[in-house]
C-alpha cells in the first residue's frame, strides 16, 4: 500500500499498460478497505483523498462512502475540507448514505467559523435534494442575512436550489412551497441592493427560479421597475458603479462595469417584459438599451453585452425604434474582424421582423460582403439571411450573386443551396421564363448536386406550359448543354425536352447562343430568350412560324446527341460500370423519341443506339437491344402511313382497327389475323394484344 497520496501517483504514472494500472488501483482499493475499521483520522484522511485521485480515474469507490460523512464530523477544518470535497465527488443527490450526513451539516451552518460554514452551504448547493432542505432551510434563510458578503452569496446560491428542486418535483406549487416562495420574494430586494456583485447575482439566481416556477407570488411590475434601476445604476457614467455599489473598479472588464452582471440583467428584463408589457409599456426599455448601445465600444467583452441587449429585445422587432437599434448593432459588429462576431451579426439580422433588403441599403451591403466571406458558416448564414430579406424586386440582381456563391460552395453546401434558391424563386419570381432561364443557369454551374425532386419539379413545371414556352425552354437547354456535358441534371433536362419537344423547338431558331451567354444576366425577363440571339427572335406563337424545318437544324440535334453519347462512353469505361446509368438511359429514350419524330435522322441515330449494345452496364444494354429493335422492326409497320383510310361505308362505330390488323395489311413477314376476332369496345386493349401476339423471324414479338 502507497504510504502517500504522491506515492500513489508516482506509482500509476510508471505503469506501462492500462492492465498494469488498472491492477495497481484493484490492490490499493483492497489495501483501502481493510484499512476502514482504523480510528486514525489522519489515515482516514488520506485514504479519502486517495479515493478521490481514484474515482477520477474511473474506478469504483461507492465503499467508501461512509468514510466521507465520518470526516464531516471531524472538528479539524482540514478533515471538513477533504470531507466535504468527498462529499461533491463521491455521493449524488440520489445516494441514500447523504441523509446521514444532515446532522453534520446542520452543526457546520451554525459554527463560528465562516470557512466552515461556506463549506456547508457549498455542499448543499451542490447535491442537496429536498429532504436536505426540508431539515435545512431555516438555517438558509438566517444565513442569507449573514454580515459575511460570501456566506449570503452561498446561501441566496442554496436558496435558489431549493426553491428549484420543490418547483420540479411540484407542478402545482403546494401551501409549503408557497410560503416558502413568498418568503424569499421579501429578500430579493435586499440582495439585489448589496455592495457585492457576486451577492446581486445570487440574488437574480432566486429571483429567475420565482419568476419560473412562483410567477403568481412576483409583482412583476415593481421588479421590473427594480431591474431596470439596477441595470441603470450599474451603468452610470465615470466607471460609475453606482450609490448602489460603491465607487470601485473591481468588477471592470475592459471598460465594461461587471458585463456577466449586466448580461444577467439584461435577460431577466427581457423575460419580464414579455409578461407585463401592457403595464410597462416600451419607453423604459427603449432608454435603457439605446444608452448601453451608444456608450458601448465594440471590443472585447462589450460584444456580449451588445449582443445580449439584442436579444432582450427580440420581441419587439415590430417596432421601428427597437429595429433600428438592431440595425445599429449589426453595423457595429460587421466592421469587426473577428469571424465568430459576424456570424452572430447575421444572426441578429435573420431575426428582423418585417424587414424587407433593398439593393444598396445596409442590409443588402452586409448580406453581399457575407456571401463573399472565406468562412463557410458565415457564407451558410448569410444565404439563408438573403433568401428570407429577398423580394420580387431583389431576387433578379441578388441571384448575380448567388451565382458566384454556388461556385465556391462545397458538395453538401451546393445541395442544400440549390433546395433554398428553388424554394425562394417559385415564392418571389413571378415571370415563370426568368424561373426558367435561372433554374437552367445553376443546373449549369452545379448540376451534379440538383436534388432529384428539383429536377423532377423542373420537368413538370415545363410539360405544363404552352407549346410557345416548351419550345423555348428545349432551346435554352439545348444551348446550355453543349460544351456542358459534365453537368449530369443539364445532360438529363435537356435530353428530356429534346426527346418530347423536338419538333416544337425546331421550328425556332437553335443558333445563336452561346453557354457563356446563357450566364449573362438579363435586365428584362420577359426578353432574356432573345437578347442571347445574336439575331434576335420575334415574338411570336408557334402558329406564326414557317412549318418547314431546315436540315442543318435537324442535323444540330444529332450532332449533339452524338457528343452527348461519346461523353457518356468514355466517362462509362474511365470508371467502371458503377457510374450511374441515368444519362444513358435518358438519352436512348431521347433517341428513340427522335427517331419517330424526325425520320431522315434515323440512320444516324440507330448508329448511337448500336454503341450501347455493347456498353458495361446491363441495364442500358436491354434498354438499347429492345429501342433499336422497336424502331428498325416495329415502327415502320405500325406506324405506315401508306396504307389508304378505310372507307366510310364500312365504318363501324362498335369496332376499333388494332395495331394487329396494321401489321397482318402491311407486313408481308406477319401471319395473317382474323378478322373477325376484332376487339369490342369494352375489352382492354392490353388484354386484347395479350391474346393476339405475333411471330416474326425473331420469335415471340410483343409491339406493345
Amino acid at each position: 500500500m502507497s504510504s502517500s497520496v504522491k506515492d500513489l501517483i508516482r506509482t500509476i504514472r510508471g505503469c506501462k499498460t492500462a492492465a498494469e494500472e488498472k491492477a495497481i488501483l484493484s490492490r490499493e482499493c483492497a489495501n483501502i478497505r481493510g484499512s476502514l475499521n482504523t480510528n486514525s483520522l489522519t489515515n482516514r484522511r488520506r485514504n479519502i483523498t486517495k479515493l478521490l485521485l481514484i474515482q477520477l480515474l474511473g474506478q469504483y469507490t461507492n465503499f467508501g462512502q461512509i468514510e466521507c460523512i465520518k470526516l464531516l464530523a471531524s472538528n479539524k477544518f482540514t478533515d471538513k475540507r477533504i470531507g466535504y470535497l468527498a462529499l461533491n465527488l463521491l455521493l449524488t443527490e440520489e445516494t441514500e448514505v447523504l441523509t446521514l450526513a444532515i446532522n453534520s451539516i446542520k452543526i457546520d451552518l451554525n459554527s463560528s467559523n465562516p470557512y466552515v460554514v461556506e463549506l456547508a452551504l457549498r455542499a448543499l448547493a451542490n447535491i442537496g435534494n429536498e429532504d436536505i432542505f426540508q431539515e435545512l432551510h431555516y438555517e438558509i434563510e438566517r444565513l442569507l442575512k449573514s454580515n459575511v458578503s460570501n456566506i449570503r452569496k452561498k446561501a441566496a446560491i442554496c436558496a435558489a436550489r431549493m426553491l428549484r428542486k420543490i418547483g420540479q418535483n411540484n407542478l402545482v406549487p403546494d401551501e409549503r412551497a408557497l410560503e416558502l416562495a413568498n418568503l424569499h420574494v421579501q429578500i430579493v430586494p435586499s440582495l439585489l441592493g448589496d455592495s457585492n456583485h457576486g451577492v446581486v447575482s445570487a440574488g437574480l439566481g432566486i429571483f429567475e427560479v420565482l419568476l419560473a416556477y412562483y410567477p403568481m407570488v412576483l409583482d412583476m411590475k415593481h421588479y421590473y421597475q427594480l431591474l431596470i434601476k439596477t441595470l441603470k445604476s450599474l451603468n452610470e457614467a465615470g466607471y460609475g458603479i453606482g450609490m448602489m455599489f460603491g465607487n470601485s473598479k473591481e468588477y471592470e472588464i475592459n471598460g465594461v462595469n461587471d458585463p456577466f452582471l449586466q448580461i444577467k440583467l439584461l435577460g431577466l428584463i427581457g423575460k419580464l417584459h414579455v409578461k407585463c408589457k401592457n403595464e410597462v409599456g416600451s419607453n423604459d426599455l427603449y432608454d435603457l438599451i439605446s444608452g448601453i448601445i451608444s456608450n458601448s465600444k465594440t471590443k472585447g467583452s462589450n460584444h456580449a453585452l451588445l449582443y445580449e441587449c439584442i436579444r432582450t429585445i427580440y420581441s419587439e422587432f415590430g417596432d421601428e425604434r427597437f429595429q433600428k437599434l438592431g440595425n445599429d448593432v449589426v453595423s457595429k459588429f460587421m466592421v469587426s474582424n473577428d469571424n465568430n462576431i459576424k456570424y452572430i451579426a447575421l444572426g441578429i439580422l435573420n431575426n428582423f421582423i418585417k424587414v424587407e433588403m433593398e439593393v444598396g441599403d445596409p442590409n443588402w451591403i452586409i448580406v453581399i460582403q457575407s456571401l463573399r466571406q472565406p468562412d463557410v458558416a458565415i457564407r451558410k448564414r448569410a444565404l439563408d439571411v438573403a433568401l428570407k430579406l429577398v423580394n420580387s424586386e431583389t431576387i433578379q440582381p441578388l441571384m448575380q450573386h448567388l451565382y458566384d456563391f454556388l461556385l465556391m460552395a462545397d458538395a453538401p453546401m451546393k445541395q442544400e443551396s440549390i433546395r433554398k434558391i428553388a424554394k425562394a424563386l417559385c415564392i418571389h419570381a413571378k415571370v415563370y421564363m426568368y424561373r426558367l432561364e435561372t433554374m437552367v443557369k445553376i443546373f449549369t454551374l452545379a448540376g451534379n448536386f440538383v436534388p432529384d425532386d428539383i429536377f423532377h419539379e423542373f420537368i413538370a413545371s415545363i410539360s405544363r406550359e404552352q407549346s410557345q414556352t416548351r419550345a423555348e425552354a428545349t432551346r435554352l437547354l439545348y444551348c446550355a448543354v453543349k460544351n456542358n456535358f459534365g453537368q449530369e441534371v443539364l445532360v438529363r433536362a435537356a435530353l428530356w425536352c429534346i426527346g418530347e419537344y423536338t419538333l416544337e423547338a425546331l421550328k425556332i431558331s437553335l443558333e445563336g447562343t452561346t453557354p457563356t451567354a446563357a450566364l449573362t444576366q438579363s435586365p428584362h425577363c420577359d426578353d432574356a430568350l432573345l437578347l442571347m440571339l445574336d439575331e434576335p427572335v420575334p415574338k411570336a406563337t408557334l402558329s406564326e412560324y414557317p412549318m418547314e424545318v431546315s436540315e442543318s437544324s435537324k442535323a444540330k440535334i444529332s450532332s449533339l446527341l452524338e457528343a452527348i453519347s461519346k461523353h457518356i462512353l468514355a466517362v462509362s469505361n474511365v470508371m467502371s460500370t458503377t457510374v450511374p446509368s441515368n444519362c444513358g438511359e435518358y438519352l436512348l429514350m431521347c433517341i428513340g423519341k427522335v427517331i419517330q419524330k424526325v425520320p431522315s435522322e434515323q440512320a444516324r441515330l440507330v448508329k448511337i443506339l448500336k454503341k450501347f449494345k455493347r456498353h458495361s452496364n446491363v441495364q442500358i444494354q436491354q434498354r438499347a437491344c429492345e429501342i433499336e429493335m422497336i424502331i428498325t422492326e416495329a415502327i415502320p409497320n405500325i406506324l405506315t402511313n401508306d396504307s389508304p383510310p378505310e372507307p366510310f361505308d364500312d365504318f363501324n362505330p362498335g369496332h376499333t382497327t388494332n395495331a394487329m390488323e396494321l401489321l397482318s395489311l402491311n407486313s408481308p413477314k406477319f401471319d395473317p389475323v382474323d378478322f373477325a376476332s376484332r376487339r369490342p369496345l369494352d375489352e382492354p386493349m392490353l388484354l386484347h394484344m395479350e391474346q393476339t401476339k405475333v411471330k416474326d423471324d425473331f420469335g415471340d414479338f410483343d409491339p406493345f
